[in-house]
């Protein structure tokens, strides 16, 4: 590659390290990080691993069981004619096998079964409305960010217009009344800019609670 073309190459990858932001999430990437990190799924998720557990609990209690139990005994001291021997070790083992439980096991393992079916169910809804509240999330932040930037131009436009109108007035080309209204018009114009700036805070601050992390460059 010659230097002159290189030295294109390198202009190019510049702008557009300069027009694409870093850290921008598509809608896509922000339904992936709220899918693996909003706490409200990972609270289902763990309450449905919870469920499925039952199920295993219930499967044992038609499975054979045993116990073992030991003892270790050690005389210090005998007072009869012919001692004994000094220690003495025993053991006990018992195995248990179900027969018949009067289908209270089977039905116990179908409940545990149906709690599962069910709480995937509440997994499905609840991803489905946390994607519901994301989505309305990012285009909430985008809509927002929009406004404030139309009403902060419009902020700009009228500061500039009460400067005019105070010059013309100055000059006798108008009236107080000019002035004032002009002074109405932006100071109303300020107020729908706090509004809107708010509402992009909020907007902001839900986007962050649904997907974990702040919107950038949406």
């Amino acid at each position: 590659m010659s230097r002159g073309a290189m030295r294109i190459a390198l202009l190019a990858g510049a702008c557009l390290g300069l027009a694409v932001p870093a850290q921008a999430d598509t809608l896509k990437e922000a339904l992936a990080k709220a899918y693996h990190g909003n706490p409200t799924l990972q609270a289902t998720r763990a309450n449905l691993r919870a469920t499925d557990e039952n199920v295993v609990i219930e499967r044992s209690d038609a499975l054979p069981s045993a116990s073992a139990t030991a003892n270790y005994t050690e005389f210090l001291y005998d007072s009869s004619d012919q001692p004994g021997p000094g220690r003495q070790l025993g053991g006990q083992l018992n195995l248990t096998m179900p027969v018949y439980s009067g289908g209270a096991t089977r039905n116990a393992i179908r409940a545990a079964e149906t709690r599962v079916g069910a709480g995937r169910a509440d997994l499905r809804s609840a991803e489905s409305a946390i994607f519901t509240q994301v989505v309305a999330a990012y285009v909430d932040v985008i809509r927002n960010e929009a406004i404030v930037g139309l009403s902060q131009n419009n902020v700009d436009v009228l500061a500039v217009n009460l400067e005019a109108t105070s010059d013309r007035f100055e000059i006798g080309d108008l009236t107080r009344t000019d002035v004032a209204q002009s002074e109405s018009r932006l100071a109303l114009a300020q107020g729908d800019l706090r509004t809107a700036q708010a509402n992009l805070i909020t907007a902001r601050e839900n986007y962050i609670a649904l997907v974990g992390n702040p919107p950038e460059g949406l």
